[in-house]
């Protein structure tokens, strides 16, 4: 993961750490970890224990009553999906017109098997203890075009996401887990509200197994001077052009030749 670590820090230049994310099917925590209910409590959500990890440099681990965001308990497989859910009434009336959209809309969500996430632990990527399953990184849009551009660098095609608004941790963390492809991610309202995400961060997400291809992309694209970060703007070069009544002063000065 240095590799990783180096290339994010170097080339991608994010204002929060990269996070590290590791299921557990039989519910392990690391030595020193926060969980919501004995640290604060109460129960939080897993998009806030992202931010947390991400903006405070904790480590922080969820069990199945650390959670309070009852759609994470099905996306994480931690709960059955109940007929009122798959039938889209949870969806509906904020994000569908209907029942009937709404379960096309819940159909779509990516949802763990039961037993695979008895645990979430969450950790700054260059603090984490532990081989993680998954890596967020947030950023803006020119970050996150960089962070494409490393992970297709070496594969060619394209990176394939798909969105809805609502779920976040179902795409930043169940889809990238199971496809085992990276993901572009726009965080949706419960993300925003509850863990601050702010209005311009978008997410990538990285299967742990393709960290050291991505590290390798960014390192080799920078390398061939595509997009940089801070994006270097070359109409910076652009020559100064002033109002007409500026010409006695320009004159006056010595400014002959603009």
């Amino acid at each position: 993961m240095e590799k990783l670590i180096q290339a994010l820090q170097q080339y991608v230049r994010p204002e929060t750490y990269p996070v590290a994310v590791k299921f557990s099917a039989d519910g392990w925590l690391p030595e020193r970890v926060r969980r919501p209910k004995a640290a604060f409590g109460h129960r939080l959500n897993l998009c806030q224990g992202i931010a947390m990890a991400r903006r405070m440099g904790w480590t922080v681990g969820m069990l199945p009553e650390d959670h309070a965001c009852a759609p994470s308990l099905i996306v994480l497989g931690l709960a059955e999906k109940p007929d009122f859910v798959a039938r889209g009434e949870l969806v509906y009336p904020l994000y569908a017109a209907t029942p009937e959209i709404g379960a096309r809309t819940e159909e779509h969500t990516p949802q763990l098997p039961p037993g695979t996430a008895r645990s979430v632990v969450i950790a700054p990527l260059e603090r984490a203890s532990f081989e993680p399953d998954v890596i967020l990184v947030y950023g803006n849009a020119a970050q996150v075009a960089r962070l494409v551009q490393g992970a297709l660098y070496h594969r060619g095609g394209r990176i394939t996401s798909h969105f809805t608004g609502r779920a976040s941790c179902a795409n930043e963390l169940v889809a990238p887990y199971q496809t085992g492809e990276c993901q572009v991610i726009v965080p949706g309202a419960g993300e925003r509200v509850f863990a601050l995400t702010e209005a311009h961060e978008l997410c990538f997400a990285v299967p742990a197994a393709r960290a050291e291809e991505l590290a390798a992309g960014l390192a080799d694209t920078h390398k061939q001077g595509g997009l940089r970060i801070p994006v270097p703007f070359l109409g910076l070069l652009a020559r100064p052009k002033f109002p007409d009544y500026y010409r006695r002063l320009e004159e006056t000065v010595g400014i002959t030749d603009s």
